[in-house]
């Protein structure tokens, strides 16, 4: 079967309308080719009973975290699955490096939600084809076909399965995308006002949910490419895929409204803040900004956004304000050397301890003692 997309395009010059028609044909439609790549690839699978099952499956066979935190794997990931009136999810999953897909057939009990979790990125859902539910934070949320939902890091969530025809398409994009790959674009203003969100303030809101104005045959041709390059894995799928995620990021501003949610993450923030303290002070010897990043799976403009925001100060100024006070510590209460306390607490240079100590505190390290 052949599925075709008709579309009219305009473009706005001097107030004028210019209209041309485009088409674009698939020998199939996005949950046709999904669920046909699912069926071949499962074919030689063992069987499992529960969606339990399954997990349990991933952890022992492929080491796939399940855990509240999710990470990102590459730059660029997709997952996709289709839900039928059978209680089965067809499921896809595949990174823009990686040569083979993830592919697997999970029986689900109807109404059954998947567990909740948070990413480390963000994660931009589209509903290809009937309606989804969708638990964020302390709310469920709705969404129709053609709509998409971005979902902002650390933001924790868990769709809900159903037993009816369900196809979804969700990118998984990391930080070091924007920064590489989307530019500044000065076409219009509400363009600009989404790549600001975008590039600088995704500890800010909970998701942004977009609903079409219309059809949206440029936005279903981009994901549509984007599984397809996946799964046929064709030399120069990077680039391509690449290209068509800033394309769906730009076509954001063109075939959709927007309606931002931000409601408080401070739970979330918090429980973060709490474990990258904790770090800080069980590494203190040695702990940096971009260990810290390494560590939590952040990127360090984030951090420094979340503790600008909690401590009014970066996380550089932090972790030196934690050296400083644990070295102050020392000082009165052990009689270790001035040189050992400083290593102990991270400074390898002896002069630049002295000079920092001073300009915190407005004596020197040897004046506590005296």
């Amino acid at each position: 079967m052949t599925h075709t997309l008709s579309l009219f395009t305009y473009q706005i010059r001097h107030g004028i309308f210019f209209f041309s028609p485009a088409c674009y044909t698939f020998p199939m439609n996005i949950t046709e080719l999904l669920s046909k790549t699912v069926e071949k690839s499962t074919v030689d699978q063992p069987v499992v009973n529960s969606y339990a099952e399954h997990q349990a499956f991933l952890d022992t066979t492929y080491h796939f975290q399940n855990s509240p935190r999710r990470l990102t794997y590459d730059l660029v990931t997709l997952t996709g699955w289709h839900t039928s009136p059978r209680s089965k999810q067809e499921f896809f999953y595949a990174t823009i490096s990686a040569p083979d897909a993830y592919t697997f057939l999970i029986p689900f009990e109807n109404g059954m939600r998947c567990d909740l979790h948070a990413h480390t990125h963000i994660e931009l859902i589209y509903i290809v084809e009937g309606s989804l539910r969708i638990h964020i934070e302390d709310q469920d949320v709705s969404l129709s076909q053609g709509e998409m939902l971005l979902i902002s890091a650390g933001v924790m969530h868990g769709e809900y399965l159903l037993a009816r025809d369900c196809t979804i398409l969700c990118l998984d994009v990391d930080d070091s995308f924007f920064d590489q790959y989307i530019g500044a674009d000065r076409r219009t203003d509400y363009m600009q006002a989404l790549r600001k969100l975008l590039n600088q303030k995704r500890s800010e809101y909970l998701y942004i949910r977009f609903s079409p104005f219309d059809q949206t045959p440029l936005t279903y041709h981009a994901f549509y490419t984007i599984l397809e390059e996946l799964i046929a894995c064709r030399p120069g799928k990077k680039h391509i895929i690449v290209g068509y995620v800033e394309r769906i990021i730009d076509l954001l501003t063109q075939e959709f409204r927007m309606q931002v949610m931000t409601e408080d993450t401070k739970a979330w923030h918090n429980a973060l803040l709490s474990d990258i303290k904790q770090y800080i002070n069980t590494h203190l010897a040695t702990v940096s900004v971009s260990a810290v990043a390494n560590a939590f799976h952040y990127s360090p403009d984030y951090l420094n956004r979340l503790f600008r925001g909690a401590e009014d100060i970066t996380l550089s100024a932090y972790i030196q304000e934690i050296r400083l006070a644990k070295a102050m510590q020392f000082l009165h209460t052990t009689d270790r050397s001035i040189a050992s306390i400083a290593e102990a607490v991270g400074y390898h240079n002896q002069g630049f301890f002295y000079r920092k100590f001073k300009e915190r505190y407005g004596l020197l390290p040897g004046d506590i003692r005296r």
